[in-house]
Protein backbone atom coordinates (compact mmCIF):
# COMPACT_ATOMS: atom_id res chain seq x y z
CA UNK A 1 0.00 0.00 0.00
CA UNK A 2 2.96 2.15 0.76
CA UNK A 3 4.54 1.64 -2.83
CA UNK A 4 1.43 2.02 -4.63
CA UNK A 5 0.55 5.27 -2.09
CA UNK A 6 3.84 6.58 -3.62
CA UNK A 7 3.51 5.71 -7.03
CA UNK A 8 0.04 6.97 -7.54
CA UNK A 9 0.57 10.43 -5.91
CA UNK A 10 4.06 10.87 -7.69
CA UNK A 11 3.78 9.73 -11.04
CA UNK A 12 0.08 8.88 -11.76
CA UNK A 13 -2.33 10.99 -10.01
CA UNK A 14 -0.06 13.62 -9.63
CA UNK A 15 -1.91 17.24 -9.31
CA UNK A 16 -5.56 15.58 -9.99
CA UNK A 17 -7.77 18.44 -9.57
CA UNK A 18 -5.67 20.89 -8.40
CA UNK A 19 -5.77 24.51 -9.89
CA UNK A 20 -2.75 27.01 -9.84
CA UNK A 21 -4.02 30.17 -8.07
CA UNK A 22 -4.17 33.39 -10.36
CA UNK A 23 -1.85 35.63 -9.72
CA UNK A 24 -0.15 33.77 -6.73
CA UNK A 25 2.34 36.47 -5.70
CA UNK A 26 -0.21 38.77 -5.11
CA UNK A 27 -2.62 36.03 -2.95
CA UNK A 28 0.37 34.77 -0.90
CA UNK A 29 1.92 38.46 -0.29
CA UNK A 30 -2.17 39.00 0.97
CA UNK A 31 -2.41 35.33 2.82
CA UNK A 32 0.95 36.66 4.56
CA UNK A 33 -0.23 40.13 5.72
CA UNK A 34 -3.80 38.67 6.83
CA UNK A 35 -3.57 35.13 8.08
CA UNK A 36 -0.96 35.16 10.83
CA UNK A 37 -1.45 31.28 12.04
CA UNK A 38 -1.75 27.81 10.53
CA UNK A 39 -5.11 26.49 10.15
CA UNK A 40 -8.61 25.35 8.36
CA UNK A 41 -10.22 29.07 7.56
CA UNK A 42 -13.93 28.96 5.83
CA UNK A 43 -15.20 32.13 4.13
CA UNK A 44 -17.39 33.45 4.92
CA UNK A 45 -16.66 32.63 8.50
CA UNK A 46 -18.27 32.58 11.39
CA UNK A 47 -19.06 31.73 15.16
CA UNK A 48 -20.87 28.65 14.21
CA UNK A 49 -21.22 27.62 18.41
CA UNK A 50 -21.94 30.55 19.93
CA UNK A 51 -24.37 32.54 16.94
CA UNK A 52 -27.98 33.96 17.07
CA UNK A 53 -30.13 32.83 14.39
CA UNK A 54 -30.15 36.29 12.40
CA UNK A 55 -25.99 35.70 12.48
CA UNK A 56 -26.46 32.29 11.13
CA UNK A 57 -28.72 33.25 8.34
CA UNK A 58 -26.82 36.13 7.36
CA UNK A 59 -23.90 33.61 7.30
CA UNK A 60 -26.29 31.86 5.08
CA UNK A 61 -26.63 34.25 2.87
CA UNK A 62 -23.22 35.39 2.49
CA UNK A 63 -22.44 31.50 1.76
CA UNK A 64 -25.25 31.74 -0.59
CA UNK A 65 -24.11 34.75 -2.87
CA UNK A 66 -20.38 33.87 -2.59
CA UNK A 67 -17.62 33.74 -3.09
CA UNK A 68 -17.00 30.73 -0.16
CA UNK A 69 -14.41 28.30 0.44
CA UNK A 70 -11.52 27.59 2.70
CA UNK A 71 -8.00 27.37 2.81
CA UNK A 72 -5.74 24.77 4.52
CA UNK A 73 -2.86 27.37 5.71
CA UNK A 74 0.46 27.12 6.65
CA UNK A 75 2.53 30.50 7.24
CA UNK A 76 5.75 29.22 6.82
CA UNK A 77 7.25 26.73 4.26
CA UNK A 78 8.43 23.24 4.45
CA UNK A 79 9.67 20.52 2.86
CA UNK A 80 7.15 18.42 0.87
CA UNK A 81 8.27 15.14 1.81
CA UNK A 82 9.75 15.79 4.77
CA UNK A 83 10.77 12.22 6.84
CA UNK A 84 8.23 13.03 9.00
CA UNK A 85 5.48 13.05 6.43
CA UNK A 86 6.49 9.64 4.84
CA UNK A 87 6.91 8.15 8.48
CA UNK A 88 3.29 9.26 9.22
CA UNK A 89 2.07 8.19 5.90
CA UNK A 90 4.02 4.69 6.90
CA UNK A 91 2.71 4.61 10.10
CA UNK A 92 -1.08 5.18 8.43
CA UNK A 93 -0.71 2.51 5.68
CA UNK A 94 0.51 -0.05 8.20
CA UNK A 95 -2.37 0.74 10.42
CA UNK A 96 -4.87 0.23 7.50
CA UNK A 97 -3.07 -2.78 6.28
CA UNK A 98 -3.03 -4.24 10.20
CA UNK A 99 -6.92 -3.65 10.37
CA UNK A 100 -7.77 -5.47 6.41
CA UNK A 101 -5.84 -8.26 7.81
CA UNK A 102 -7.65 -8.32 11.01
CA UNK A 103 -11.22 -8.56 9.57
CA UNK A 104 -9.61 -10.60 6.43
CA UNK A 105 -8.79 -13.24 9.55
CA UNK A 106 -12.16 -13.41 10.18
CA UNK A 107 -13.17 -14.67 7.75
CA UNK A 108 -14.11 -17.66 6.19
CA UNK A 109 -13.64 -17.36 2.00
CA UNK A 110 -11.59 -18.39 -0.69
CA UNK A 111 -8.76 -16.17 -1.60
CA UNK A 112 -10.62 -13.57 -4.12
CA UNK A 113 -13.52 -13.07 -1.91
CA UNK A 114 -10.96 -11.96 0.97
CA UNK A 115 -9.36 -10.02 -1.57
CA UNK A 116 -12.66 -8.49 -2.52
CA UNK A 117 -13.47 -7.41 1.03
CA UNK A 118 -10.24 -5.82 1.64
CA UNK A 119 -10.48 -3.45 -2.01
CA UNK A 120 -14.49 -2.93 -0.25
CA UNK A 121 -12.37 -1.20 2.55
CA UNK A 122 -10.56 1.00 0.29
CA UNK A 123 -14.07 1.98 -1.59
CA UNK A 124 -15.61 3.04 1.85
CA UNK A 125 -12.86 4.49 2.93
CA UNK A 126 -13.72 7.04 -0.47
CA UNK A 127 -17.78 6.82 0.40
CA UNK A 128 -16.95 7.88 4.00
CA UNK A 129 -14.84 10.16 4.05
CA UNK A 130 -13.27 11.34 -0.14
CA UNK A 131 -17.28 11.91 -1.17
CA UNK A 132 -18.38 13.74 2.07
CA UNK A 133 -15.30 16.44 1.13
CA UNK A 134 -16.55 16.27 -2.56
CA UNK A 135 -20.24 16.45 -1.58
CA UNK A 136 -19.67 19.39 1.14
CA UNK A 137 -16.98 21.13 0.48
CA UNK A 138 -16.73 20.90 -3.43
CA UNK A 139 -14.04 19.04 -3.92
CA UNK A 140 -13.02 18.96 -7.26
CA UNK A 141 -14.61 16.44 -9.41
CA UNK A 142 -11.52 15.09 -10.72
CA UNK A 143 -9.60 15.03 -6.89
CA UNK A 144 -12.62 13.03 -5.50
CA UNK A 145 -12.00 9.96 -8.40
CA UNK A 146 -8.33 10.10 -7.62
CA UNK A 147 -8.38 9.85 -4.68
CA UNK A 148 -11.08 6.92 -4.92
CA UNK A 149 -8.65 5.20 -7.29
CA UNK A 150 -5.92 5.51 -4.96
CA UNK A 151 -7.83 3.65 -2.06
CA UNK A 152 -9.54 1.44 -4.09
CA UNK A 153 -6.39 0.21 -5.96
CA UNK A 154 -4.20 0.20 -3.13
CA UNK A 155 -6.56 -1.88 -1.41
CA UNK A 156 -6.84 -4.35 -3.69
CA UNK A 157 -2.90 -4.45 -4.36
CA UNK A 158 -2.54 -5.21 -0.56
CA UNK A 159 -5.19 -7.50 -0.81
CA UNK A 160 -3.40 -9.57 -2.75
CA UNK A 161 -0.64 -10.11 -0.47
CA UNK A 162 -2.71 -9.75 3.05
CA UNK A 163 -5.61 -12.90 1.62
CA UNK A 164 -2.57 -15.07 1.20
CA UNK A 165 -1.02 -14.53 4.27
CA UNK A 166 -3.80 -13.67 6.76
CA UNK A 167 -4.80 -16.89 8.98
CA UNK A 168 -8.54 -18.22 8.01
CA UNK A 169 -10.50 -18.93 11.03
CA UNK A 170 -10.64 -22.52 11.76
CA UNK A 171 -14.17 -23.59 10.71
CA UNK A 172 -15.75 -25.91 13.31
CA UNK A 173 -18.89 -28.43 12.12
CA UNK A 174 -21.49 -28.04 14.85
CA UNK A 175 -23.73 -31.14 15.50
Amino acid sequence: MFIWGALSHMVLLIGAGFTPLPDEDKIINELKHSIPEKGLYLFPGGDFRQSNPEEQSAWAEKFRTGPAGFIVYRPVGGNPLSPNKLFTQLISTFLSAMIATFIVSLIIAPYWKRVFVITLLGAMSCISVSMIYWNWYEFPTSFFLAQCTDQIVGCFLAGLLIARIAPKPVQTVKD
